[in-house]
């Protein structure tokens, strides 16, 4: 009897199953209720940033496009004889680009600088730490800034020697790419200065560098021969020098 009482017809399982479909959409829509506001929430924010994201690659693309343009602009207007407005043009794009066209523009700028004499080597410094201060710079970038900035110190007579070494040190310590050229042009101050053993000093530490090609080794082991051989007649020109500067 209990079996027949659990046998169902045709007709009571299809109201059974169509109760329970219900049951389940109003669970659905009870649960939508719930969570609808927020899944919608998401999704439009989801919507927004993915935009807002599209959006900002977009106006970077376009300032980017505007930046080379304007440096192209800017040197073909020097190269044409226009130098002021194309050299006007550069320093605004070092002083304003968030591109990259920031720190060409400024290299460029510096160029133009150097050719206009020395008498505008200081300026030409002056934008090149912008370059080398730069924290947003590439290191690359910085780097070459500051070797250029030296070498335009060493060009212009500047004696400030312990200064010009102390910011070579700092990079040669970095132990990279950039440290057999450090060393090298710390040498060359060594020797504008008269201290022979801390320019072989400095060559030496290139020599000790595991990274550094044959050709540069050759190169400095012929610089260092060549000051050994020049040495005692470099030492009897300093002396003969201070012998003449205590008889005035």
């Amino acid at each position: 009897m209990a079996d027949q009482k659990d046998e169902k017809t045709p007709l009571e399982a299809e109201i059974l199953r169509e109760v329970a479909e219900e049951m389940k959409e109003e669970q659905l829509k009870a649960l939508w209720k719930k969570i609808g506001p927020v899944v919608t929430g998401l999704i439009a924010a989801a919507l927004l940033v993915t935009g807002g994201i599209e959006f900002y690659r977009y106006r970077q693309e376009q300032r980017a496009l505007a930046e080379s343009e304007q440096l192209q602009t800017a040197l073909t207007l020097i190269e044409s004889g226009d130098a002021e407005n194309g050299a006007e043009m550069l320093k605004t794009l070092s002083e304003t680009s968030t591109q990259g066209y920031r720190y060409l523009a400024a290299f460029q700028y510096a160029d133009y600088l150097i050719g206009q004499g020395k008498d505008k080597y200081p300026q030409a410094v002056e934008t090149l730490n912008t370059v080398i201060e730069d924290d947003r710079a590439p290191q690359p970038f910085r780097n070459m800034a500051l070797f250029d900035k030296i070498i335009l110190r060493i060009e212009s007579g500047d004696q400030d020697f312990a200064g010009m070494e102390a910011e070579l040190d700092q990079l040669a310590a970095k132990s990279n790419a950039w440290t057999p050229l450090a060393l090298e042009i710390a040498a060359e101050l060594a020797l504008r200065r008269g201290d022979v053993e801390k320019a072989k000093s400095r060559w030496q530490q290139i020599l000790g560098m595991p990274s550094v090609s044959e050709a540069k080794r050759l190169q400095v082991s012929e610089y260092i021969s060549f000051v050994d051989e020049t040495m005692p007649q470099t030492k009897q020109t300093n002396d003969l020098k201070k012998d003449q500067k205590t008889e005035k």
